[in-house]
This record gives C-alpha cells, structure tokens and sequence, in this order.
C-alpha cells in the first residue's frame, strides 16, 4: 500500500456508505475495523483500496464482513454465557466411591 492507514480513519463501502474506522494496524496482513455499533472485524490489507481520497473496501467485502462479525459477536456472547455457567456452584449430593464396602 503506497499510503498508510491511520486509526480512526473512516473506511467506506464500494457504494460510498461509511462502514467503520480503522481501530487496529498492528498486523501485518489485516487491518481491524469498529462499525458505529461497536461490531469489529479485520479486512486483509489487499482488500483496501486508497481512491477518491478515502480507504474503500473492495466491491462485495462489506456484506461478508458485516455478517462474519455478527457471528464473531454472537460467538463470543455465548462463549461468556458458557463461562458464567461453569462450574456448578453446588457439588453433587452424592458421590460414587470406595466408602462402605467391605466392612
């Protein structure tokens, strides 16, 4: 890329709608945008173009994006359900062992 991407610039769709800010370069190959929303998701470096004075993401990159970080968030929510969940604050009433036999 001939021009560096700084955090917080606005990247854009191929239709001219903005889809986020650039909130990460630290990766080599990929580049972490945040949607208005909060949504992230990392767009590889080859898939932003510098035209009109403004970063673009390449035509039909804006749907998958959009839709891998809906899921990504849903993962990541239920990941933190599962979490508070385990492990059961109460033990079981019983347990199976060794204790009376053989006496």
């Amino acid at each position: 890329m001939t021009q560096d991407i700084l955090t917080g610039t606005p990247v854009f769709d191929d239709t001219g709608d903005q889809v986020g800010k650039v909130a990460d370069t630290s990766n080599a190959e990929k580049i972490g945008i945040i949607t208005e929303t909060g949504s992230r998701f990392w767009v590889p470096k080859q898939m932003l173009a510098h035209r009109d004075q403004r970063w673009t993401l390449e035509p039909g990159y804006t749907e998958i994006s959009t839709a891998e970080a809906e899921a990504q968030q849903d993962e990541r929510d239920l990941d933190e359900a599962n979490a508070e969940t385990f492990p059961a604050s109460d033990p079981p009433s019983f347990t199976m062992g060794d204790e009376g036999k053989g006496n």
